[in-house]
């Protein structure tokens, strides 16, 4: 019995691998003698193995990175020229069959299309021609007549794409359109052109050796329109970790493939932008790439890659100290040395690396031996010089005069009157720091911190840029005149104790008369390297507008409306070395973190900083007080770094935010704690979630749409009160009334009635006396009061049941006399 039971499984798995066979070599392979015009009719068989990225108008494997793309009504429609529907898988080597049915609703110029690596088959090319084109080399071009010939408008058509050896065949209904030779390898991606469309998919799908590509939708950027600033950041921001983490995952040296030499800075700059947009140091992909620069970075000493280094282990202090003063502000200076120490040995081998590299120039280079320098390493060492200054690591005089008059020299000696128009930012008071300012790990705050940028100095300037490399330049450009004045601003703030007056002054004319340029000559969104420029200049100046430019919320709107769909950032209008997708995602993290701001902040400064606006935070819901820290903390960002890490410890903070708000406000906070839950797995994090549920409405939710479904009735109630709607007041009684056995809705809707001044809502008000909750009491008698002229009958809240009783009636009574 045993031997026929194997027999029949032997026989099973031949018969399997015979099906196999028949599907990949069979039926659809035809001679190349056969003419074009030949009807070879194809199976409609799915092949084994085969993957579907659009079946029956529903996308299951679809990147759109440019959008152009919705699913409605059983069709997958796109239209758009650029607009393309990429498939979550690639084709590798090999034979490979593409299946695609789409309905075309014009066969004129409509310029759609199935690409497949560099190959396209165009659908309606120079004004209403079948076109095949890109293969075998990319100026290759056939023209297969019009597409009226073959296609009928608003018809279902089945294109098929196959490869069989080296031969590409391209079907169309089932006959078969053309045939291309000497196509071998992998061929890269495969998609659905959109064109001027709409082109309606039904269905898409391929066989073969597919890999997948790793690029997924994280981003849609129509449905973050309808999001608060703060929303669409932190969901661009963790769009652009989420994309940085998978590339790098998958090849963590792949950050700048252009710039081989330059890839342990690259990797640095990532992790970097990790680090500061708030993934955990301890993640995989950042613990290896500080791991690289680690090994790679003091035998190399290239300047540039050691800088970034520099900032990345400066902002892994930075998490270490934060974290634990978020769990334990009482820690002092000495329990925080002790953290991070492997990052702190590391820096300070850095800093060896740097402060030897200034060479006569008093600039730096690329290499640490050069005897020349440039404005752009110059910029990047100048920024370290100041990372190791406020880490209290000892700076030589002759370092700080040295960079300072290099960057003089390149400035343009002369320039344009004009009156510029820079806003600051409001002073903040500074915290000092305790500890011995020369042991090396520390943060220093410099002793006088007046800013080198003061109005009266501001009323007249020259606008005078600065250059790469020349000497007293007769021009100057945005990248390099970034750079100079950040660098400037990076000398004056730690180390203008080391400089002479006259030298001092010199700074100062060189910084007005820089952001004077600036302001006059404002092009920041050439590239994603002078965008980051921008925000050193900003956040290290602590300026608030170059005239008509607030330049933050406008750098960040130009970022999330250029976000691709995948998370990351495609190339700007211009470009700089070592240019790609990964780089520019890690520019545009640090340009939304305000990364350079950390600078002008020490670890007791919790609150990690955006683009939220703390001038008055008693009246912003953004902004909460923690009483255990004694200050305000700006809401959405520390809700993106408990998304990244939510350590239980960490999310008790959290839940003091939701404690210390009053009742009737807390639940301006469900869409953040929403926001952590998506991310919450362990049950530790889930537990600290549901009793902040319960601060927020002692009943809780069932789930999140009835949480959400709550908090849009709530924010309506407020909404009412707060835009002085009186249109709305009968939706506002209705909604009083449904929340009768639902205390934080009833108060919030009692609160807009009496915003509004509305009699009618008095009776809910006399019921609310007889309520459980004490406030809901004294809010009630209170409303009754202001809402007449003369005084209505005593009530005591804090009575006994019975009194009470009687005083409602009385109440009552006199209410219902005046209605």
């Amino acid at each position: 019995m045993g031997r026929v039971l194997r027999r029949v499984a032997r026989a099973i798995i031949l018969l399997q691998m015979a099906a196999v066979c028949w599907l990949s070599t069979g039926p659809m392979v035809s001679s190349a003698a056969e003419p074009l015009a030949s009807a070879v009719v194809l199976p409609s068989l799915t092949p084994v193995g085969a993957k579907e990225f659009i079946r029956k108008g529903v996308p299951q494997g679809i990147f759109a990175p440019d959008g152009g793309w919705t699913a409605k009504d059983g069709k997958y429609t796109g239209s758009g020229k650029n607009c393309i529907a990429y498939a979550d898988h690639s084709l590798g080597d090999g034979n490979f069959d593409i299946e695609v049915k789409l309905t075309l609703h014009k066969v004129g110029a409509n310029y759609a299309g199935i690409q497949f690596g560099g190959g396209r088959l165009i659908l309606g090319g120079d004004g209403g021609k079948l076109i095949f084109r890109g293969l075998p080399k990319p100026d290759h071009r056939v023209d297969l007549g019009p597409l009226s010939d073959r296609v009928q408008k608003d018809e279902i058509i089945q294109v098929r794409i196959r490869r069989r050896g080296t031969n590409l065949l391209i079907f169309i209904d089932g006959k078969r359109l053309h045939i291309i030779k000497g196509i071998g390898g992998p061929l890269g991606e495969i998609g659905i052109i959109a064109g001027d469309g709409p082109v309606d998919v039904d269905s898409f799908r391929a066989s073969g050796n597919l890999r997948s590509s790793g690029r997924k939708q994280r981003i849609n950027r129509e449905s973050l329109k309808s999001l608060s600033r703060d929303e669409r950041i932190t969901r661009s921001i963790e769009g652009g970790i989420d994309f940085i983490l998978d590339k790098a995952l998958e090849d963590p040296a792949g950050v700048s493939p252009s710039r081989p030499e330059a890839i342990p800075g690259a990797r640095a700059l990532e992790a970097y932008a990790l680090i500061v947009a708030g993934v955990d140091v301890n993640h995989p992909v950042v613990r290896s790439h500080l791991e690289a620069c680690a090994s790679a970075l003091p035998n190399q000493r290239r300047i540039y890659d050691v800088s970034c280094w520099s900032f990345a282990l400066d902002a892994a202090i930075s998490q270490a100290e934060q974290d634990a003063l978020l769990i334990d502000p009482d820690l002092d200076d000495l329990q925080l040395l002790r953290l991070a120490r492997d990052h702190r040995n590391n820096l300070k081998t850095a800093s060896d690396i740097i402060l030897s590299g200034q060479n006569s120039t008093g600039g730096w280079r690329y290499l640490h031996s050069s005897s020349d320098a440039d404005t752009s390493v110059t910029q990047f060492a100048s920024l370290a010089v100041g990372v190791f200054a406020r880490r209290g690591i000892e700076i030589s005089d002759e370092c700080w005069q040295g960079m300072v008059n290099y960057c003089l020299s390149r400035q343009m000696p002369t320039g344009g009157e004009v009156k510029p128009k820079i806003v600051l930012e409001p002073e903040r008071e500074i915290r000092k720091r305790r500890g011995d300012p020369h042991d090396g790990t520390t943060v220093a705050e410099p002793v006088d911190l007046a800013r080198p940028l003061t109005a009266q100095e501001m009323q007249t300037a020259w606008k005078r840029g600065f250059h790469y490399a020349d000497q007293n330049p007769k021009s100057g450009n945005w990248n390099m005149s970034c750079a100079g004045v950040s660098s400037l601003l990076v000398a004056f703030r730690f180390g203008k104790q080391t400089l002479s007056t006259e030298l001092r002054q010199q700074v100062r004319d060189s910084l007005r008369d820089g952001v004077a340029w600036i302001e006059a000559d404002w092009k920041p969104h050439k590239n994603f390297y002078g965008m980051y420029s921008l925000e050193k200049v900003g956040d290290l100046g602590e300026i608030h507008s170059f005239g008509e430019h607030i330049w933050y919320p406008e750098m960040s709107d130009y970022l999330l409306d250029r976000q691709q769909n995948e998370g990351s950032w495609g190339k700007g209008s211009g470009s700089y070395h070592g240019e790609s997708d990964r780089l520019n995602t890690a520019f545009a993290l640090l340009i939304l973190k305000r990364a350079s701001a950390m600078l002008t902040r020490g670890p007791r400064d919790i609150v990690i900083y955006t683009g939220g606006d703390s001038s008055d935070p008693e009246s912003a819901d953004e902004w909460v007080l923690i009483p255990r820290l004694g200050t305000y903390v700006h809401l959405p960002s520390l809700v993106r770094t408990l998304r990244l890490r939510p350590r239980p410890q960490m999310l008790k903070i959290f839940e003091e935010m939701v404690e210390a708000l009053p009742r009737w406000k807390r639940p301006t906070v469900v869409p953040y704690l929403a926001l952590v839950k998506e991310r919450a797995i362990s049950r530790g994090v889930r537990k600290i979630m549901e009793r902040c549920e319960e601060h927020i409405r002692p009943t809780g939710f069932e789930d999140s749409d009835h949480m959400a479904e709550w908090y849009q009735t709530w924010r309506r109630a407020r909404e009412i009160g707060i835009e002085q709607l009186p249109e709305a007041g009968d939706e506002l009684i209705g909604i009083a009334k449904a929340a009768a056995d639902d205390p934080v809705l009833r108060e919030t809707a009692i609160r807009s009635a009496l915003q509004l001044g509305l009699q009618q809502s008095a009776l809910l008000m006399v019921e609310d006396l007889a309520s459980p909750h004490r406030d809901l009491r004294l809010l009630g008698y209170q409303g009754i009061r202001s809402l007449f002229a003369d005084t209505p009958p005593e009530f005591d809240p804090d009575g006994d049941k019975k009194a009470r009783e009687e005083q409602i009636d009385k109440v009552r009574s006199w209410v219902n006399s005046r209605l």
